[in-house]
């Protein structure tokens, strides 16, 4: 029997029946889009650092037009590429831009003896201090970016002048959106090792215990599972349009991202290599989807039963715990300081490694197995798709970092360069407040969904409202950021270390005072 289609273009059926059924694009073309993310980090790059040695005295006094010199080079490129009008010419125009601010940016003074010893790494060598982890800049904006295109999209889609072959897709195909849900998972993996990397506590260096990292895990799940929660009964509340076969008839992302924190530190208990762990998940889950009955099921099962309801959502979970350990074994690598000059650069060779080992797992999955990528299931393509892409990014946004801040002076090799230098001021405050952002986008998006007919809005209306949304879902993480506060859970109370009993501590306390310190630190770092 023929599918009827809704004819009411208000109506919630049309809504739903608008992005059931979709096929996405190719991959060709959703990697030319993203390409202007990371076009805009580059002429960014060079303008700044043209700014800078060009009059470094007042380069930290740049106010309103750095703000709106960021808008033009991030906001603008993605308005038009996400659109899918004149991304051909915002291409050349960024490219453009780059050319020009490249070349005014000075070379660094060659060595005259080219066997003497590097400067610029002597000063990084002896500024290393053992167990410190600090902010990386391009990670940092690669995970606002990844977050900006994100909170774009979610509302972009239910505008006409968004390209439904951007929006996510019914079972197989690949699309920007589905890409942007795996990416987000990913990056959090990539930042969300920092939770199991030794550290420096109290002047000792601390590994993690499962029993910590478990608890923390659980501190970081609690508030998304509120929010999973909260969204699901909101969205049923107001009869909200919802498609069922993105996660599941109750199941939602936040739900997805909450039980994440949790399954981790359960899951490396059996095994502690990252990336074999991700790998071996992934392959499992795949063999169980393709050679027996559950593939068939997940597919086509009436939604009769919780699970069976939520199939989407809880078997998807299973790919996306596999594509957070892959990042969380990229940022194993790449989040610690680089004790030596060398080391970090040799940082660019292990990404492009990842890289290659991801490319090649797809294209094994996928052309030599048939078997296609999957947002819905999560399956061993798309983990394999996502982690390529994301580190791919990652290895061009440090290829640029690495070109363009080769050019600075010895002292500044490591640290000390003025604010607004290594990070956008926007992106900074976006990427400090990520949660805060994400949760605004997607209660504005509900909010203009319920105040404008946007099927109905013509294209300069719907450019209008989208640039609206945008200031608005970035002036919450911008004013906190100005003010200097985050919003998170109250951290646990702090333990005492330097009063100590005229009888000494108790019996056994050196074996549990390195693991209760370490959790008192994760609990109170700020990223």
């Amino acid at each position: 029997m023929d599918q009827v289609i809704p004819t009411d273009r208000t109506s919630k059926e049309y809504k739903e029946w608008r992005v059931s059924g979709l096929e996405g694009s190719n991959m060709t073309e959703i990697h030319i889009v993203l390409s202007t993310v990371v076009l805009s980090y580059w002429l960014w790059k060079c303008k700044t650092a043209a700014e800078y040695h060009r009059n470094p005295g007042s380069f930290s006094k740049r106010g309103l037009s750095a703000l709106v010199s960021e808008c033009v080079v991030f906001f603008v490129p993605m308005f038009m590429a996400l659109t899918g009008r004149y991304l051909y010419p915002t291409i050349a125009v960024l490219l453009g831009g780059i050319v020009y601010y490249r070349r005014q940016i000075p070379d660094f003074p060659r060595r005259h003896d080219k066997w003497a010893p590097d400067p610029r790494a002597q000063v990084f060598d002896s500024s290393y201090v053992a167990g410190k982890v600090t902010a990386k800049p391009y990670l940092s904006i690669y995970r606002a970016e990844m977050m900006l295109l994100t909170c774009f999209c979610i509302l972009a889609v239910d505008f006409e002048l968004f390209p439904l072959e951007f929006a996510k897709v019914e079972t197989f195909g690949t699309s920007i959106m589905d890409l942007g849900v795996g990416s987000f998972v990913f990056s959090a993996g990539v930042v969300g090792v920092k939770a199991f990397l030794p550290r420096k506590v109290d002047g000792k260096i601390i590994s993690p215990t499962v029993w910590s990292q478990l608890m923390a895990g659980m501190w970081t799940a609690l508030p998304m599972l509120v929010l999973g929660i909260s969204r699901f009964l909101l969205t049923e509340s107001v009869d909200y349009q919802k498609h069922v076969s993105e996660y599941g008839t109750q199941w939602n992302f936040f739900v997805t991202l909450g039980l994440l924190p949790i399954f981790v530190p359960l899951g490396l208990c059996l095994f502690s290599n990252l990336r074999v762990a991700s790998m071996g998940l992934v392959v499992v889950y795949q063999l169980l989807y393709s050679l027996s009955p559950i593939g068939s099921w997940l597919e086509n099962a009436e939604r009769t039963g919780f699970v069976s309801a939520n199939r989407e959502g809880i078997f998807s979970f299973i790919g996306y715990l596999s594509m957070f350990l892959m990042g969380m074994s990229l940022g194993k690598e790449i989040l610690p300081d680089a004790p030596t000059f060398e080391a970090r650069r040799m940082r660019l060779v292990s990404v492009l490694g990842f890289w290659t080992t991801s490319f090649i797992s797809y294209n094994l999955a996928s052309f030599v197995l048939g078997i296609e990528p999957s947002r819905r299931f999560a399956n061993a393509p798309y983990c394999f798709w996502v982690a390529g892409f994301n580190s791919a990014m990652i290895w061009l946004f440090m290829l640029i970092e690495e070109d363009i801040d080769s050019k600075l002076p010895p002292s500044l090799s490591r640290s000390g360069r003025p604010v607004g230098y290594d990070v956008p001021k926007i992106l900074d405050a976006v990427n400090k407040n990520s949660l805060t952002t994400f949760l605004v986008a997607n209660l504005l998006t509900g909010s203009v969904n319920m105040l404008f007919e946007t099927l109905l809005c013509g294209v300069a209306e719907a450019y209008g409202i989208l640039v609206a949304y945008t200031v608005l879902f970035l002036l919450p993480a911008l004013i906190m950021d100005k003010m200097g506060v985050r919003i998170r859970l109250k951290p646990m109370p702090k333990i005492r270390t330097s009063q100590r009993s005229k009888n000494g501590p108790p019996d056994g306390w050196a074996d549990i005072e390195p693991t209760l310190l370490e959790f008192d630190e994760m609990m109170r770092e700020e990223w």
